[in-house]
């Protein structure tokens, strides 16, 4: 069942901050908001010039609008690289699955969500990098995808139920690789905190 993987990580991650995350934190709300209009939106569709895609499409857009809205030169032309590179990877994976779907040895949602995951880690080191790479990256591929198909005449809907699986595949192994990350640097620090302890000791 197509959006089964994005419902399930979608809801867990709405009522986690909404639920438990610190109040104080600044981004509760605004994920909250953007992970509920995501939701609501999916279902959704509408056609924007030569495309037909869902309305999530929009709610994604929108969300990586503000979030590079306010990003040095640099930065932005170094995330702009980095979708782009996500972009070409998520649109060629694709393309060669329509012509020779033999090489897709297991599931092309864990195949594809891996390869968006693998590369966002390559290319960033901030998580918030990385999230939004990974997002803008996989949405302008799946429209590449569909203009592509267009020119074939070939329907293709952007941002469907299978593209928010894998989606949400890829943004669940950042997070859980984040949460690795988070506890490697605490233990290491502990365990510096504790050599450096013992060398005062004996000196």
């Amino acid at each position: 069942m197509e959006g089964l993987y994005f419902y399930w990580l979608a809801w867990i991650g709405w009522v986690w901050t909404t639920f438990f995350m610190n109040k104080n934190n600044p981004l509760r709300l605004k994920w909250a908001i953007i992970l509920l209009a995501v939701i609501l939106a999916a279902p959704y569709t509408v056609d924007v010039f030569i495309f037909e895609m869902h309305l999530s499409a929009l709610a994604i857009a929108f969300f990586i609008f503000l979030e590079t809205r306010r990003k040095k030169t640099g930065s932005f032309l170094y995330l702009f690289l980095t979708s782009f590179i996500i972009m070409l990877a998520y649109t060629s994976f694709l393309m060669f699955e329509l012509f020779d779907p033999i090489w897709v040895l297991f599931d092309r949602k864990i195949m594809l969500g891996a390869a968006g995951f693998y590369l966002a880690v390559l290319l960033h080191k901030e998580r918030q990098d990385r999230i939004l790479a990974l997002i803008s990256g996989f949405l302008q591929g799946d429209l590449l995808f569909s203009a592509i198909l267009w020119k074939f005449n070939f329907p293709y809907a952007a941002a469907s139920m299978g593209f928010m699986d894998l989606l949400f595949i890829s943004l669940g192994l950042l997070l859980a690789w984040s949460v690795i990350e988070s506890m490697i640097a605490v233990m290491s620090g502990s365990t510096i905190n504790q050599v450096e302890g013992e060398e005062q000791k004996t000196s």
